[in-house]
């Protein structure tokens, strides 16, 4: 999927809220099990990040299990993928990881003074190639499919 492997340069984290800090809890992102992966599928979690007012981030949550669930109740009525769901579901994931590749290898961008914060930034770096090395490994096993190309 080369369309994935473009240089991209994702905007900067949102300024921090000006004004005084909420008094009260924020959401913090889950600790997930993987036995429980769909209780998670909707919206990854580098975006609800982002939403720390508990009430909204439970709330996009309520919205994300509707549609999962509205999804699950047509699963009759999808057409099939060309290729076999298998290997769409496959595809879907290398999407995913390109995603979390990109996204850690940004963390890791202009660290910090700060000893401990530049140590988690040259984690996300090396964790970045980790999961870069993981979907390319799923992408040899995908090989081409009817004249796409190899998977480079």
């Amino acid at each position: 999927m080369p369309e994935l492997r473009r240089k991209f340069t994702a905007p900067p984290p949102p300024a921090p809220p000006s004004g005084p800090p909420p008094s009260g809890p924020v959401a913090i992102p889950p600790r997930i099990d993987p036995d429980r992966w769909e209780h998670f599928v909707a919206f990854r979690e580098t975006f609800l990040v982002y939403f720390s007012e508990p009430r909204h981030n439970a709330s996009l949550r309520g919205v994300g299990d509707l549609i999962y669930e509205m999804t699950l109740a047509t699963w009759g009525n999808w057409p099939n993928q060309p290729e076999g769901w298998r290997r769409a579901e496959l595809r879907a994931a290398v999407a995913d990881l390109r995603h979390l590749e990109g996204y850690l290898a940004t963390l890791g961008e202009d660290p910090p003074d700060e000893p401990y914060e530049a140590a988690l930034c040259r984690t996300s770096v090396l964790m970045s190639h980790e999961v870069g090395s993981v979907a390319e490994h799923i992408e040899a096993k995908l090989g081409t499919w009817r004249g796409e190309g190899p998977a480079s």
